[in-house]
Formats: C-alpha cells, sequence, structure tokens
C-alpha cells in the first residue's frame, strides 16, 4: 500500500489513506477509551510537578481560566468567560456561572484567588510564570482583579497553562494529597492512579460545557517501549497510541486498521544544562556542544524526517522566532578549539535521559557526537519521570537529554525555561539581558509589536548558548480507525475530549 505524508501548522495527517476513506460517518462515543502514553505523570498536583509529559494527565481533570486555540495557541474563553485589562497593570477576569469542582464545591471568585496565591508562593514551579502578579482580588462572585507589579501582555496565555488550572479550594487545605488526589473542574474525574502502570478517569456527568461529550471512562496505560504501544495498538488493546516512534510511523501507514497523524509542534528535543556546574559555566564550552551536533543528520536519520533542525526553542513559523537567522551550523573542528580555548579537553560530562528505545537511541548519536571532539560521555538512562526528578529537583548532574514541551505565550517559555528564577533553569545562571526584553514585550499587547523584543530574548539565548535545542519534533499519534476527532494542538499535548467512535 503506497502512504502519504502531509505535513499541516497543526491539522490532521494521515500517513494511510486507505484509513482514512474507511472512516464510516456515524459517531457514537467510545464507551471506554484507552490510550497508550510514553511514561507517568510526576504529579497531579499542577503547581509542583516537574514534567512536560504531565499536561496530558492533567487536562482531563483541570479546567483552565483561560484557553488556546489548538492550532494557533491564541487565547479563548475558559472558566473565565471574558479578561480585559482595565489599564496596563489591572486584569479584570469575568467568571462562568454554574461551574462545581468535582467535589461540590462551587468555582468562584474566592477559589480563582486562592489558586493563583497559592501558585505563586513559595513551593510552586510556577513562581517565575507569576512573578508580574502583585495582588489578586475577589471583587464578587463572578469578577477576579489581577493587579500587576509591571505590565504583563503573557498573562492571559499564562493563565491556559498550569497557572490556570484551577484546584477545589477545599483540595487546597490538604496539599499533601493534591499529588495524587486532584480534585478540578474538568471533564473526568480521577478514578484510579496505578503508579507506573496507568491512571483511570470517569466522565464528570456535572460538567458545565455541553459541547464536550467525553467518554464514559478513559484509561492512559504507560508503556514506555514504543514498540510495546504499537503492538497495544495494533492487537486493539488500547485506542490511540501517543507519541509513536518515528521509526514505526511508516511501516503503521501500511495497516488499513490505523490512522498515524504526524503534526509539527513546538515541542523541542533538547540538552538542559545546568550552568552552575564549573564545565557548563564556560560559554566555549556550551558553544562547542552545540557546534558537535549534526542537526540535518539528526531530524533525518534519528528522526526519519519527521523533525526540523533546531538552534533555539521557537520554531520558524512562529511569530516570535528566529530560528531562520540563528542557526548553528555542524562544525565538530571549531568545537575542538573552543573545547582548547576552554582548557576542557577530554573533560568528562554526564547526560541523564528518560530510558525509553527511542531517546536511548538518540543519545547514542549524542555520545558519538561529543567523544568525536575530544569529551568523555556517559549517558544515564532512568525512568521518565526519574531522570526529571534527579536532574531538577535533585541536581545529580550537569546535563539532562530531554525536551522542552513548549508554552502557549513564548514569555512562558523564556520565564520557565531560562529566567533566573524559572525551575527548569537548574543553575539559577541568567541570561544577560534577556529578562528586560521579555518586559518590554509584556508591555505592549499585539504579536507584531511584541515580536520585536522576543526576537531580541531569542537572539540573546542563542548568543549566550544556554542550552543545546537539537530538533522541533512532530507529534506522532495513531489510533485505531474505529476512532475519529482526535484534535492535535501545536504544544503537542492532546486533550481527548471529542474522540468518538464509528460503527
Amino acid at each position: 500500500m503506497k502512504s502519504l505524508l502531509m505535513r499541516g501548522t497543526a491539522g490532521l495527517a494521515c500517513l494511510s489513506l486507505t484509513a482514512c476513506s474507511a472512516l464510516g460517518s456515524s459517531e457514537d462515543r467510545l464507551s471506554e477509551l484507552v490510550v497508550a502514553m510514553t511514561g507517568d505523570v510526576s504529579s497531579f498536583d499542577p503547581a509542583t510537578g516537574n514534567s512536560g509529559n504531565d499536561h496530558v494527565f492533567l487536562y482531563p481533570v483541570f479546567d483552565t481560566l483561560i484557553g488556546f486555540d489548538p492550532e494557533t495557541t491564541e487565547p479563548v474563553p475558559g472558566l473565565a468567560e471574558e479578561w480585559t485589562y482595565e489599564d496596563p497593570r489591572t486584569l479584570v477576569l469575568t467568571l462562568r456561572e454554574g461551574v462545581t469542582f468535582h467535589d461540590g464545591t462551587e468555582f468562584d471568585a474566592e477559589a480563582v484567588q486562592a489558586n493563583l496565591d497559592r501558585s505563586r508562593s513559595e513551593g510552586s514551579n510556577l513562581q517565575s510564570e507569576l512573578s508580574s502578579v502583585d495582588t489578586v482580588t475577589a471583587v464578587d462572585a463572578r469578577t477576579v482583579r489581577i493587579e500587576l507589579s509591571e505590565p504583563d501582555s503573557a498573562l492571559p496565555l499564562i493563565l491556559s497553562d498550569r497557572a490556570g488550572m484551577m484546584v477545589s479550594p477545599a483540595a487546597l487545605e490538604d496539599p499533601e494529597t493534591l499529588a495524587s488526589a486532584p480534585v478540578g473542574t474538568g471533564p473526568w474525574e480521577l478514578r484510579e492512579w496505578k503508579r507506573g502502570s496507568a491512571v483511570e478517569y470517569t466522565a464528570n456527568d456535572d460538567y458545565w460545557n455541553e459541547d464536550v461529550h467525553a467518554s464514559p471512562r478513559m484509561t492512559y496505560r504507560v508503556l514506555s517501549d514504543p514498540k510495546t504501544r504499537v503492538d497495544a495498538l495494533i492487537t486493539n488493546q488500547v485506542d490511540i497510541a501517543y507519541q509513536v516512534g518515528a521509526a514505526d510511523a511508516e511501516s503503521l501507514a501500511l495497516n488499513n486498521e490505523i490512522t498515524v497523524n504526524a503534526d509539527p509542534s513546538m515541542r523541542v528535543r533538547m540538552i538542559y544544562l545546568d550552568l552552575s556546574d564549573e564545565l557548563m559555566a564556560k560559554r566555549e564550552v556550551r558553544q562547542a556542544l552545540n557546534l558537535a551536533i549534526d542537526r540535518e543528520q539528526m531530524a533525518e536519520v534519528g528522526f526519519f524526517g519527521y523533525a526540523e533542525p533546531a538552534s533555539t526553542y521557537l520554531p520558524e513559523s512562529h511569530w516570535a522566532s528566529v530560528e531562520a537567522e540563528s542557526q548553528y551550523d555542524y562544525d565538530p573542528e571549531r568545537a575542538r578549539e573552543l573545547l582548547r580555548e576552554a582548557g576542557a579537553e577530554g573533560a568528562s560530562v554526564s547526560v541523564l535521559l528518560p530510558n525509553d528505545a527511542n531517546t536511548v537511541r538518540l543519545a547514542e548519536i549524542i555520545r558519538y557526537s561529543y567523544e568525536d571532539i575530544g569529551l568523555d560521555v556517559t549517558m544515564k538512562p532512568r525512568e521518565l519521570v526519574q531522570s526529571t526528578t534527579e536532574y531538577f529537583d535533585e541536581n545529580r548532574e550537569h546535563a539532562l537529554f530531554s525536551s522542552w514541551t513548549g508554552r502557549p505565550d513564548p514569555a512562558q517559555t523564556y520565564a520557565q525555561l531560562l529566567d533566573e528564577a524559572g525551575y527548569y533553569n537548574t543553575g539559577g545562571v541568567p541570561t544577560p539581558g534577556l529578562q528586560e526584553a521579555v518586559d518590554r514585550s509584556n508591555e505592549k499587547t499585539t504579536e507584531d509589536t511584541r515580536a520585536t523584543d522576543l526576537k531580541e530574548a531569542g537572539r540573546l539565548t542563542f548568543e549566550f548558548a544556554t542550552f543545546v535545542p537539537l530538533v522541533f519534533e512532530d507529534t506522532l499519534v495513531a489510533h485505531a480507525g474505529h476512532v475519529r476527532g482526535y484534535q492535535p494542538n501545536l504544544l503537542g499535548k492532546p486533550k481527548f475530549t471529542d474522540v468518538t467512535e464509528t460503527r
């Protein structure tokens, strides 16, 4: 069978023509939607989880104050029906009526105040994203006034992410249980979390959004091995396989019972660096690490063409990107020179990474490239959550090969990833001039006016060589022929709320 590859901005890409045409016209809700996932959730507490993989687990349980369009990431109404800036330092939210949390607690302005105050307090991983917030006031049941210490036009989209996920105030009273017993307003409720194995959800019968008709039950099965996920799909053990390995995409397309979606995303496969480490503190070393990688080869060989080379953190199609003008050439000889200049020839580098087969295979390409320029490299595979915990929370190694999964607003990426207080900036070393550029962008209100300063932020991170971006990888999701309604988004983190089946 001839397979087709169509890559759109964010729309459905079908690799099997037969699979697409075989879908019927009548639709019903799946009695239980079963999805194969790459790894487990780190925590069900939106404010303390440490993995970008968490979002797909959190979306079923938590609505956000503001939503985002899946194709553009532009803000759309969520739990807040409307929002407006009364002045550059005052954002007012108008909340929906008739929304309740899973435990029956009413969703209102006081609930929003409690959540935002917690998310910007000590112990939260969201402090840097909400650093502009000075006070949050419940004006009345449906009105929230957010006073800012400085203008922040990025805040609406920040509230479409973790910071906008609303937890029941009753559940907030016992924060130690939030990690495993989440209570939100979302279309599903958590039924059971079998750590490392499965997460089971049941539909929220009182869900406020009548346009969403969630399946009565949904189960995420944690299958870290990509071949196991594919086998589970082929043998009808699961309906959807999330993050299919690029090596498996073409073979799956030959199965007329399977549809493969290949959608470009903002997900950056990259190497995080701890700049507080003596070796990584040297800019010449970081530049050498960037120049030693043949990104074109990695995209073609490592990802079988389902990726594009990345030298920055926003793909070329993004309105704030500088990818076209800021690129690392593959130059191993110059990398060797930089290591000599830094006195780092033969230095030892230990890299943590998730232990799934695809990542381990890619890590071998990286190890070879770094040994070729004279470094002594040790790769340390771990279970996904363990790898991020050891790096971000325990600071065990000075590098992590993983992904940055993107955020709805570019200012979030710079705040969380590169700001001095950003959770994912383990070393806490700021990129010179970055925060000032982001602050200038946040004083403006349109993409065109913000783009100038955000592009400057992108150029600064490139020149400082903070981390090692490698590729922007496509989101590869395969599903059984009876499944319809799968909706990708630019973040590569689907919500699965409108999946139907054909009979």
